[in-house]
């Protein structure tokens, strides 16, 4: 009874152990965010994978203000903070779909440190629809503008909202680039010294009555969707269209959006080994923040059968009479095998035995002697 008792109590503690490896997951902290285009947002409208995809050139760098930040959010230090942490010509400011104003004070200057940002070599990205991206442009003393009435086109995936354009320049960002899936795009007006990289087709029209349909009176296209201009030294690149960094639509499904997210990427990256996508102009209401998520350390299935097959094998092993027997049967087996086999015994007479010897002998002289010995007549 008792050794039942032992049995079963070695049973539930083995097996409790097994449950806890299969279920095992610990709680660990993650960074997020629910504002549009934040990199630490991973639903459909952020750019984490954008953001992954720059961190895995190895140019990423952090902006992140520790003192400012706290367990409950965290805060990013303004464009301003980064002079004299990178030289502009080694390095490109990424800046997707601004909430906040860019400070033009005498102590924080963002504006006056892109400007020389730009004119020192530096490439800048404004990636924007209806945020502060025009107030940026202003402030830098360029004609580029972003249209604050939004595009639709008579070519569309799925419904209006989804046009698309095969309308491509040459350049190193379109390349290999035949259409794009736009969501909801807006234009730009671009200054006298602008090239556009892509522009939306001759069948697109502004939605100046936001009805979604093409009125006479409204102007159509085609129009600049992104657009390259030289500012000094360096590079002022303007995309009317964000939507196309973000999860959802930077994906292979959506026609060549990803070749195009890549090529973005290549081009901004490379011969530079410093890349700030700016975190510090998002709305105040959806701040970075910790959040606890529960991470499970054994999704695959094939460890949880591993570990049960594992735990099942050590409860037969230390509860059981088989693998007793089963090595009591091995070890008799192997000592059979190793046990010392008789010799076979020579059934011939010894008159045989010895006329196999000497064969020259005499054998009648052999047997004779053979029976004296055995005293035969």
């Amino acid at each position: 009874m008792i050794q039942q008792v032992k049995t079963a109590y070695m049973y539930l503690i083995v097996m409790g152990i097994g449950v806890t490896l299969v279920i095992l997951s610990i709680m660990v902290p993650v960074v997020s965010s629910d504002a549009d285009f934040s990199l630490y947002n991973t639903g459909w409208n952020g750019c984490s994978k954008f953001g992954t995809d720059i961190y895995n050139t190895g140019s990423f760098v952090p902006t992140v203000d520790i003192s400012g930040s706290s367990q409950k959010s965290i805060q990013h230090e303004t464009l301003d903070k980064l002079d004299g942490k990178i030289t502009p010509k080694d390095s490109c400011i990424i800046i997707i779909g601004p909430k906040t104003d860019f400070n033009d004070d005498k102590d924080e200057n963002e504006v006056g440190f892109l400007h020389d940002f730009l004119r020192g070599g530096g490439i800048v990205l404004l990636a924007d629809d209806f945020g502060s991206g025009n107030d940026l442009l202003e402030r830098l003393n360029t004609t580029t503008r972003i249209s604050r009435t939004p595009m639709y086109d008579l070519a569309f995936e799925n419904n209006v909202n989804f046009a698309v354009t095969t309308e491509m320049t040459n350049h190193p960002i379109t390349k290999d680039v035949s259409m794009l899936i736009l969501n909801i795009p807006y234009t730009i007006t671009p200054s006298r010294s602008a090239e556009p990289v892509f522009n939306s087709s001759s069948t697109s029209w502004l939605d100046a009555i936001d009805n979604k349909e093409k009125d006479e009176e409204e102007s159509i296209g085609p129009f600049p969707l992104m657009t390259s201009e030289k500012y000094g030294r360096g590079e002022l690149i303007v995309l009317s269209e964000p939507s196309l960094l973000i999860n959802n639509m930077n994906d292979p499904t959506r026609a060549d959006n990803a070749i195009f997210v890549q090529n973005l990427i290549d081009y901004l990256t490379e011969g530079r080994n410093a890349t700030i996508i700016d975190e510090a102009h998002r709305d105040i209401n959806d701040p970075v923040s910790f959040t606890n998520q529960f991470v499970s350390l054994m999704d695959d299935p094939y460890k949880k059968i591993g570990v049960l097959i594992t735990i099942s094998v050590i409860f037969i092993i230390l509860n059981t009479s088989y693998p007793k027997r089963s090595l009591e049967g091995v070890r008799r087996i192997i000592e059979r095998l190793l046990a010392e086999r008789p010799e076979k015994k020579d059934r011939r007479s010894p008159l045989e035995i010895t006329m196999e010897k000497h064969p020259d002998w005499d054998r009648r002289v052999l047997e004779r002697i053979v029976k004296d010995i055995e005293g035969s007549p």
